[in-house]
């Protein structure tokens, strides 16, 4: 988990790198969550980018984490399992699926931001796009680097360096972590290993959120 110096787009937060095992299996969703099934838990819809035809299936944004949270609480009223955002490690865990690479698909970005895989600054036409319209990592999920960025479980906090299991973040913060890369940002925000933070109430037009489902 994270990157270290020889990453010539290595942030300081990123380092250092360190060992992280993952003992409790878990879903990560295929897809970013869609205005359509925002607004079906709802019955709102927050995002900026709802005004094109094909709104209801690009992923929700302009939502807080609390606002994720409250979400992820509808959900789970229905009985069906228990929805969670991930944790850090986990959301780095499946955006990698085993690479070691700073992207999940290589070395590089293409070009000006443009790729198979991708929505990046300049290439995005400044907006989101339906999920799934990019090529997926080696496991099957899509988007997890650029549309929108995704809100993680975890406070931000600088990381500890040591081998860890099952790693949470720490239990008090001011700012919540979110990952992957949007429409917005230019590559070096795309690889796996780099992380932003903003405060739990605060929503930006790149920011929204994948589930983790559990069968309890």
């Amino acid at each position: 988990m994270g990157s270290s110096a020889p990453d010539p787009l290595h942030e300081p937060d990123e380092a250092p790198a360190h060992e992280v095992s993952l003992t409790d299996g878990f879903f990560m969703g295929v897809y970013e969550v869609t205005q359509q099934q925002w607004q079906a838990a709802m019955e709102d819809n927050p995002a900026v980018f709802q005004t094109f035809d094909d709104s209801p299936t690009h992923p929700v944004e302009y939502i807080t984490w609390n606002q994720a949270q409250a979400f992820v609480a509808r959900l789970n009223e229905r009985g069906t399992g228990t929805f969670r955002l991930p944790t850090e490690a986990e959301w780095e865990y499946a955006c990698r699926a085993s690479t070691t690479t700073a992207y999940f698909w290589g070395t590089d970005m293409a070009e000006n931001g443009s790729s198979e895989y991708t929505w990046a600054n300049s290439r995005s036409f400044a907006q989101t796009h339906p999920v799934g319209a990019k090529k997926p990592n080696p496991w099957g999920l899509y988007d997890m680097s650029g549309n929108v960025w995704e809100w993680c479980q975890d406070w931000y906090a600088p990381y500890e360096g040591r081998s860890q299991i099952n790693p949470k973040g720490p239990s008090k913060g001011e700012m919540k972590v979110f990952r992957g890369g949007s429409w917005f940002d230019f590559h070096e925000a795309h690889r796996s290993a780099n992380r932003h933070k903003h405060a739990p109430d605060e929503p930006y037009a790149a920011i929204g959120l994948r589930l983790v489902w559990e069968d309890k």
